[in-house]
Formats: C-alpha cells, structure tokens, sequence
C-alpha cells in the first residue's frame, strides 16, 4: 500500500454520503493475521485507518504515543472474546502528505506479521518511533540546511562505510538519526560529519560538548565536506538516496534499515520534489583525527556548571590534525578492544 494509494481511496470515500455507523471504510488486506482498514470518519470526515485483531494488547505504560495533528484511540473491548482496536486519525489538514506516509509504514507493518498480537504490538512500537519523526519534520520538508547535512552524512556512508563494511553493519552504523551525538560508530570508531557551503575561514559549527569528545570511543574522527551551490551539475539529495538504494538492493534487511534511518533523519520520500532542485557539488572533503590538542570544548575542560553549548572552531585552523581518507577508513577496520 503506498501513501498515494491512500490519499486515493480516502478522496473517494470522503464523496460518499456519511455512513450511520460514523464511518465510511475499506478492508486493505485479506490474507493477513489482522484486520486493517482505510477509514474516513464522521461526522468529521477524517481521514484515518483502523487496525484491530483478536487478543488485548496493550503499550508499555498504558498510553498510546501520540504524534502532532494525529489522534490516536487504543481500546479493548469485548464482542464476546477480547479485541484490540486501534484507531489513527489525522486532525490537521496540513499534515496529510506526512499522515498518508505513516498510515501507509503502519499498514504494511501490520500485515508483515504472522500473528494479530504481534502486529499490533509492532504498530505500537512504531508509532513511538512516528512520535518523534512528527516532532522534527515540518509540513514543508527539510530545511536547505538540513538536505545539506544529510547529503554529507550519505556521501560519508557510500564512499567510507560502504566501499569497506558489510551492507547491514555499514548501514546500522549510521547512528546520527537515533540521533547519536555522532553520525557513525562501528566497533571503537566513531565519525561526526560536518558539512558547509564553500568559502574561505569555513566555520564548523558543533552542537554541544559531546560532540568532539573522543573520551567514549577509541578513536573520534571529523569529516568535514565543503559543498558548492550549482545548478546543473550537482547532486541533489534525492539523486544520492536513489543511488544507495539500488547499492543497496541487493540487501533486503540494509535496504530496509536505511530506510527507517532515513525517516528517522527526517527524510520523507513525499518531499522528494521539493529537494529536486537543491544541488551541490562536492569541492572538498578533510578528515581530521580529534585528539590531543585539537581544539574542541568537551565536558572534561569545561567550568564547572557550564554546559548545553554550541560552538564553531574555522576548518582552515585544523591542519596539523588532518588524516588522509585511507587513514579515516583504516581507523573503521581496525578491531579495537
């Protein structure tokens, strides 16, 4: 079931008259373990799915997340053996491109699963993970700023992780979308990723004390990619992401995986063509080694009672510190212990 789908059989169910029974709704799946339906519901007419199947379950705690304009009822009834019932409706219109991408991740969630309790206990798992993704994504998509920087963290991932480490485990250590307080950590290496637009006294910006603190891995790199605006010849971020995807094709659980890590990072293929047009060429890419004297603020050279800090240190000052794109790659194969 795609998200285009959906917004189809919701249009043709919303020009029907309103339904007695609240709602007007069609069954998506036959064959799977548990009932799924795309729903418009009166006398709203909202658009939503319903997801029920026999059994109680319930979430961690009691509650149901709940994500920004999406209203979320969890019931258990009895007719006469247990049933659990989930309903998902969207509340603000303006959301409804991102609401028909969820809708349609928790349907096919739903129907992957053998069973009725482990499809709703999934549907509930992923909602949480849909919670947050509500939070962080804006109606309009990523920010120029943002594209740019998840552009730099997958040009990272193709030409470091991906020339050396197993599909799977390269794409599992992509850990900046949990988010991590670094982009990527496999073994004792860690990676953060920076990306600027080109120009001289380049300023790195760092989010925070944990950043450039090498004290939690055996070896911290920065990988500093400078991008020029262009037109033409640039890659936008959806050309980069099609192109792992077929690097990745070959891999069902890799290519899975990123995908999820993608949504996690804010990446919607809905608005897709809102980023068509943003390109950048890649003009350089340093890899430094964050050690020793390099110039960072971590909470070890902090005052006391200073913390939650941002900072820029200028990537034309970090040469004594830079490492060759052999050595960076080296650091992610050596079996620290």
């Amino acid at each position: 079931m795609t998200p285009d789908r959906l917004l189809e059989i919701w249009r043709g169910l919303g020009e029907e008259p309103p339904s007695p029974t609240g709602m007007q709704r069609v069954r998506l799946d036959t064959d799977s373990a548990i009932d799924v339906f795309a729903c418009i519901f009166w006398p709203s007419r909202r658009p939503g799915i319903l997801i029920e199947g026999a059994g109680e379950q319930r979430p961690t705690g009691g509650r149901i997340p709940s994500c920004r304009g999406v209203r979320t009822v969890h019931e258990v009834v009895a007719m006469p053996e247990q049933r659990t019932i989930l309903r998902i409706v969207l509340e603000d219109d303006r959301l409804l491109a991102i609401f028909a991408v969820l809708s349609a991740d928790l349907i096919g969630t739903a129907i992957a699963q053998p069973t009725a309790s482990g499809a709703l206990k999934r549907c509930i798992d992923r909602l949480c993970m849909w919670q947050g993704l509500f939070e962080r994504v804006p109606a309009e998509g990523l920010s120029e700023e943002s594209q740019r920087g998840l552009l730099g963290e997958l040009l990272v991932l193709e030409t470091l992780l991906l020339e050396r480490l197993d599909p799977l485990i390269a794409v599992k250590a992509w850990v900046g979308p949990d988010p991590a307080h670094q982009d990527f950590i496999h073994l004792g290496t860690a990676i953060e990723v920076k990306t600027s637009l080109a120009k001289r006294h380049t300023r790195i910006v760092i989010a925070n004390e944990k950043q450039l603190d090498e004290r939690p891995h055996d070896a911290l790199v920065l990988a500093h990619l400078r991008m020029d605006e262009s037109a033409g010849l640039g890659q936008s971020l959806p050309m980069v992401i099609a192109r792992l995807r077929q690097t990745l094709s070959g891999d069902p659980a890799a290519a899975l995986e990123f995908d999820d890590r993608l949504m996690l990072g804010g990446y919607l293929d809905v608005h897709s063509p809102l980023y068509t047009s943003n390109r950048w060429r890649l003009s350089s890419s340093h890899y430094y080694r964050v050690e020793g004297e390099f110039p960072r603020l971590t909470e070890a050279n902090l005052p006391t009672g200073v913390g939650d800090i941002h900072y820029s240190i200028i990537a034309d000052d970090l040469g004594q510190h830079e490492i060759t794109f052999e050595q960076a790659a080296a650091l992610l194969e050596i079996n620290h212990v």
